[in-house]
C-alpha cells in the first residue's frame, strides 16, 4: 500500500485530540465499511491504516517526526522600478561620532539574540505540532495501562485473596461506578444485556499459585499487539468466541515475570453489530498496547 497522510485520510488536524480522531474514524468506517453496505474498495484499508498510525501515541509521534512540514518561505519582493530623470546628489552628511554599536561585541550580542529568538520559535512550533495524549493512567502493583478519559473504571477490592482477584473493571460507556465488578465475592450487577450496542465491558484479573489455562491451539492476538514489548518475550494466549450476532467474548492471557506462578487475564464482552464491535475492539487494542507488567 502506498504511504498515506493519516491526517488527510481521516480529515483531522495535526493537533487533533485522540477522541476527535476516534470519532472521525468511526464516521468514515460507517460510510466505507462493507458491513455498512459499502462496496469493496481500497478506501477502507486506507482508513484503517490511518487509524493504526494515529491511535497510538508512539506511532503518531514517529510519523510526525518523519513527515515534519517544511517552513514556508516568505514572499519575494522585487525593488521598485527606477524613475528616469536627472539625479540630484544629496549634500554630504557629517560623520557620526563612534558608538558602542560599532564594536564587535555589539554584533555578537545581536547575532546571539537572533539565535535565541529563532530557537524559541522552533521549540514553540514543535510543542504545538506534538501529538497530545489525553488518556488516563491506571496503576496497580500487577499492571498499568492508559485508558480513554470517557471510560469508567473501578479498581478491584484490595482485600481479595491474591490467588484470584479483580484488578479493575472498565466499561466504555457512562455508568455508575457502583455497578462495576470489584470482587469475586459479590455478584456483579452489570448483566451482558445491559451493555449498549458498540460498547464493551472489560475485566482485568490477577491469578497466583495455579496452572494457567491455555487454549488449544494458541492463536495469534488480533490488531498487531506486540508481545515482546509487553510481556518480556513470552507469548500471550488469546481466544475469541462469537456468542451470537451481537455479542463477542475476547480473552487475553498476559504473562508477566514470574509466569506461570502468576499471570494476568483480560476478558471483554463486546456488544453490537460487527462494524460497531470492530470500532470498540480497536479501542481495546490501543489500551493493550500501553500495558506494562512490573517485575
Amino acid at each position: 500500500m502506498a504511504e498515506i497522510d493519516p491526517y488527510t485520510v481521516l480529515g483531522v488536524s495535526r493537533t487533533a485530540m485522540r477522541t476527535d480522531i476516534a470519532r472521525a474514524y468511526r464516521a468514515l468506517a460507517r460510510r466505507h465499511h462493507p458491513d455498512a453496505g459499502a462496496p469493496q474498495s481500497a478506501e477502507m484499508a486506507r482508513i484503517n491504516e490511518a487509524w493504526h498510525i494515529l491511535s497510538d501515541v508512539n506511532r503518531r509521534a514517529r510519523w510526525d517526526r518523519l513527515h515534519a512540514q517544511p517552513t514556508v518561505a516568505g514572499p519575494h519582493w522585487s525593488p521598485a522600478e527606477r524613475v528616469a530623470g536627472p539625479m540630484r546628489r544629496p549634500p554630504p552628511r557629517p560623520a557620526a561620532p563612534p558608538s558602542a554599536l560599532d564594536s564587535g561585541w555589539a554584533a555578537a550580542i545581536v547575532v546571539l539574540g537572533a539565535l535565541v529568538l529563532v530557537g524559541g520559535v522552533m521549540v514553540a512550533l514543535s510543542l504545538a505540532a506534538a501529538p497530545t495524549d489525553d488518556r488516563i493512567r491506571f496503576a496497580d502493583p500487577e499492571i498499568t495501562f492508559l485508558r480513554p478519559p470517557d471510560w469508567v473504571v473501578a479498581a478491584g477490592d484490595p482485600d481479595d485473596p491474591p490467588a484470584h482477584r479483580v484488578v479493575a473493571h472498565l466499561v466504555t460507556f457512562g455508568l455508575d461506578g457502583d455497578q462495576l465488578c470489584t470482587s469475586f465475592g459479590t455478584v456483579c450487577p452489570l448483566a451482558r444485556d445491559d451493555i449498549p450496542s458498540g460498547e464493551a465491558s472489560i475485566v482485568v484479573t490477577a491469578y497466583e499459585g495455579a496452572t494457567p489455562p491455555v487454549p488449544d491451539p494458541v492463536v495469534s492476538r488480533p490488531f498487531g499487539l506486540d508481545a515482546d514489548a509487553m510481556i518480556d518475550g513470552k507469548p500471550a494466549a488469546f481466544e475469541q468466541q462469537v456468542v451470537d450476532e451481537r455479542t463477542t467474548l475476547l480473552w487475553w492471557q498476559l504473562s508477566p515475570p514470574g509466569f506461570p506462578e502468576r499471570w494476568i487475564e483480560i476478558s471483554a464482552v463486546v456488544r453490537g453489530l460487527s462494524l460497531d464491535q470492530a470500532d470498540v475492539i480497536a479501542e481495546i487494542d490501543a489500551l493493550l498496547e500501553t500495558v506494562e507488567l512490573p517485575g
